[in-house]
């Protein structure tokens, strides 16, 4: 279909999500920057604007409820939001949540009750607050210090034997390391995955159906090509 007259969607960026959304720095810009450049390349007419505003989960789902952003790329799919916002095409990419040790740490756990036999050497670090902190307080039995503010605090104080492990999502403490390689040479990742989820695509209920169609089917064509599939290899993603 060949459109006359570019066609605009509007957007945000999500706030303190820099894996997502960094445009401060062009040669890490966010995995969902690449893409919505990717579409943009493919598509010469679609123009998503309105990156330059940082915004909270919270207020991007309420815009997106008013009809006052188009479209956001990159929101975990709940009942809630299915509800809510139109949910189209596969995830962009998929995330989980791993557990990080310190490099020369010989440890080796497959599940939740390998972490409890550790006893009082099992204490995971999880940054305050986040859902991950409350997923582990859920499963019982495990010794949680939730008193980091940030993955690199953490970071720091798993490499200072304040911890044994850390728990945080794969997608962030990938970029923390890209961007902190003296900190990347002291950690390594375990292969457990828990919380295994999938980020999509979200479109306002006001939102056009034609262009909704229009971003699902470029997004389809990007993934025959391979090209979504190098972005997520730069953000270690699958």
């Amino acid at each position: 279909m060949v459109f006359a007259d570019p066609v605009k969607l509007r957007t945000f960026s999500q706030e303190a999500f820099f894996a997502k959304y960094n445009l401060t720095n062009p040669q890490r810009p966010g995995i969902c920057i690449e893409i919505i450049r990717a579409l943009e390349k493919l598509d010469p007419e679609l123009k998503i604007v309105g990156l330059e505003t940082k915004a909270s989960t919270a207020r991007i789902e309420a815009a997106l409820a008013a009809g006052k952003i188009d479209v956001f790329f990159g929101l975990i799919k709940t009942k809630e939001r299915a509800a809510h916002f139109v949910v189209a095409g596969d995830p962009l990419f998929n995330t989980a949540q791993l557990l990080v040790a310190r490099k020369n740490d010989p440890i080796e756990v497959k599940d939740w009750d390998d972490v409890r036999k550790l006893g009082k050497d099992g204490v995971i670090l999880v940054n305050e607050g986040t859902g991950q902190a409350f997923y582990l307080k859920k499963q019982g039995g495990l010794l949680i210090d939730d008193q980091g503010l940030t993955g690199l605090v953490n970071l720091k104080k798993l490499i200072m034997g304040r911890g044994r492990l850390f728990y945080v999502s794969d997608m962030y403490v990938a970029e923390d390391l890209a961007l902190n390689k003296d900190l990347a040479s002291s950690v390594k990742m375990l292969s457990p995955r828990f919380q295994k989820e999938g980020i999509y695509t979200m479109f306002s209920r006001k939102t056009p159906p034609e262009l909704v169609n229009r971003i699902v089917e470029n997004l389809k064509k990007l993934e025959r090509s391979g090209e979504m599939k190098r972005i997520r290899a730069r953000y270690f993603l699958g």
